[in-house]
């Protein structure tokens, strides 16, 4: 090693023995140092890639396949999935007329099939608002434009009033 390295080594590593000024910033010590030296003092990724293995970079998923599997989770949620998992509803309650899917009188209950109909109409809500979404993407084919508009402010609408008739069956009104 020429000796001029070895004396910037030096002074990079023990900072008291060194002979040049005090104040000399990490910069301009960072550009003296050879680069392998430079890689891995200057960018902590480069210094730290022992910790992550090739395997970790193959298995990144997209974020459409994160969003897809939280609005799944968040549907399975808000339906009731893990009432339907903890306490093992029936799926239809007989009643003096026939059988019902909707326990009526209380919010605290419900059927195996009444929680599958809210999740039903939960992700046909997000299909119709997606519509609306997709809608103002088309800017230069006003018919596709407008046909998505209508098709989800309508998917929309018709979720909002079953499911206000489906509460409002519940609560027994």
């Amino acid at each position: 090693m020429p000796q001029a390295r070895q004396h910037i080594l030096a002074s990079w590593f023990f900072p008291h023995m060194a002979k040049c000024d005090m104040f000399e910033g990490l910069r301009v010590k960072l550009r003296k140092l050879p680069w392998r030296m430079q890689r891995i003092f200057g960018n902590l990724g480069y210094s730290l890639r022992v910790f992550r293995g090739p395997a970790t970079r193959r298995m990144k998923p997209s974020t459409t396949v994160l969003s897809i599997i939280v609005v799944l989770f968040v549907g399975f949620v808000l339906a009731g999935g893990i009432y339907d998992i903890l306490e093992r509803p029936i799926s239809l309650l007989p009643t003096s007329y026939g059988y019902s899917v909707v326990i009526q009188g209380t919010l605290g209950q419900q059927t195996l099939n009444e929680s599958l109909i809210a999740a039903f109409l939960y992700f046909l809500g997000l299909a119709g608002l997606y519509m609306l979404l997709r809608s103002t993407r088309y800017a230069y084919r006003p018919r596709n434009a407008y046909l998505l508009l209508i098709l989800g402010t309508l998917t929309v609408l018709m979720v909002v009033a079953y499911s206000t008739s489906l509460i409002n069956t519940k609560i027994g009104g």
